[in-house]
């Protein structure tokens, strides 16, 4: 099976996600500094502005009781990207929004292909050694793991298994 990894799309894929790698490093190291404050984001620099509710309220052209619905939905985590866009833009913030991988995208690709890789090994080192035809060979063995390695495509990686 030719590798997808070697093929245009593949390589297409790995450039993508090298360059997303690139533009999400410098957010990792402050990541523990953006964990949502206890009353979450707008009340707590809407209150360090000292702007109240109905400030805010005019600015975004609702009533106080919306508000107050917009903070608590933001608290819990249930508020709508655009609502909580107007909401930062009446407190006059900037929205920053990312997806911030817990591994580099390509570390966690490879990662995963390994894994699937050692799974295909095992599973051809069960049906060698039922079919009397084990080696206990290392070299070999490894080597069965490269060539799955490399003949796992991208797509393939996040199938379920069935």
């Amino acid at each position: 099976m030719a590798s997808l990894k070697n093929t245009k799309p593949g390589r297409d894929r790995a450039l993508a996600r090298l360059r997303l790698d690139a533009r999400l490093e410098p957010l990792r190291p402050n990541l523990g500094a953006m964990t949502v404050p206890r009353g979450g984001w707008l009340r707590s620099i809407r209150n360090a502005l000292g702007m109240s509710l109905d400030d805010v309220a005019d600015r975004l052209d609702v009533t106080r009781s919306t508000a107050s619905r917009v903070e608590a939905s933001e608290q819990r985590g249930t508020i709508q990207l655009d609502t909580l866009r107007r909401a930062a833009e009446a407190l006059n913030c900037e929205l920053v929004y990312a997806l911030v991988p817990k591994l580099p995208l390509e570390s966690a690709v490879e990662q995963e292909r390994a894994r699937l890789a050692r799974q295909l090994n095992a599973k051809v080192q069960t049906h060698m050694s039922l079919e009397g035809q084990d080696t206990h060979d290392t070299s070999l063995d490894a080597w069965r793991l490269d060539r799955a390695t490399t003949s796992i495509s991208d797509r393939q990686l996040w199938k379920k298994a069935k």
